[in-house]
């Protein structure tokens, strides 16, 4: 009887754990997840103001009769956020999945109109479309935040030297209540870079930071993504 011996690729089965922890900035999958993590902003702002601006305008308008073919539309529309979401797990992420909205040119208006609103991943995607909103604003403001600071304190040898340039660490001021005790929080303020020696250990320190803020855009692009590819399936709508 025979049997399937499967090789580790030199790529993946033999690549070390110092490749796989500092190799992280030099892979192109790295690249293509920060680029997908950052597309959920605008998309999340486009998807937000088209979609509460439909549901508001539909609802508001359905005692006149006219807010149901709105509706009706809106809901037309969240099958082409599954378009759009599929084209990009298939450029960004190398997925194969795809979704095929109801072709309106296939059916009558009152047939197409009727498969649109009995779709519930219609509905799907249409929370998944106002989430987006609120995805896309806190991975933009993580991201940001992440590495800018990780540059800022990698470009420090090169900076903390230059007149007008503060690399001051801590800035607070008060009384902060921990528990039963009250930090003065002034006795910590005043911490600077101004030394060599500083400035190199906080451009390691920076290295660290972006390449923990690396492997969590990796990560976090495989949560995403895997969420939104169980959304849209493989199968034809």
């Amino acid at each position: 009887m025979g049997r399937t011996v499967q090789h580790e690729s030199p790529e993946n089965g033999d690549r070390s754990l110092a490749s796989r922890v500092f190799g992280v900035g030099l892979r192109r999958e790295t690249y293509a997840n920060l680029a997908y993590l950052l597309a959920r902003f605008p998309l999340g702002v486009a998807y937000f103001v088209t979609f509460v601006t439909g549901l508001s305008l539909g609802l508001s308008l359905v005692p006149l009769v006219v807010g149901v073919p709105i509706l009706v539309g809106v809901l037309a529309l969240a099958g082409y956020v599954g378009v759009l979401e599929a084209h990009l797990l298939r450029g960004l992420r190398g997925s194969s999945v795809s979704y095929n909205p109801v072709d309106p040119g296939d059916q009558s208006v009152g047939a197409y109109a009727k498969s649109v609103v009995t779709n519930p991943r219609n509905y799907l995607l249409v929370a998944y479309a106002l989430a987006s909103f609120v995805v896309g604003v806190h991975l933009f403001t993580a991201i940001a935040v992440v590495f800018t600071l990780a540059l800022a304190l990698v470009a420090a040898p090169a900076l903390y030297w230059l007149p007008g340039v503060d690399y001051q660490l801590t800035t607070a001021s008060g009384a902060v209540d921990v528990g039963p005790l009250t930090v003065d929080a002034s006795s910590l303020s005043g911490a600077a870079i101004d030394t060599f020696p500083e400035a190199l250990a906080a451009s390691l320190l920076g290295v660290v930071v972006c390449l923990v803020g690396l492997h969590a855009v990796n990560l976090t692009a495989r949560l995403v993504g895997g969420l939104t590819e169980r959304l849209l399936g493989q199968t034809t709508q």
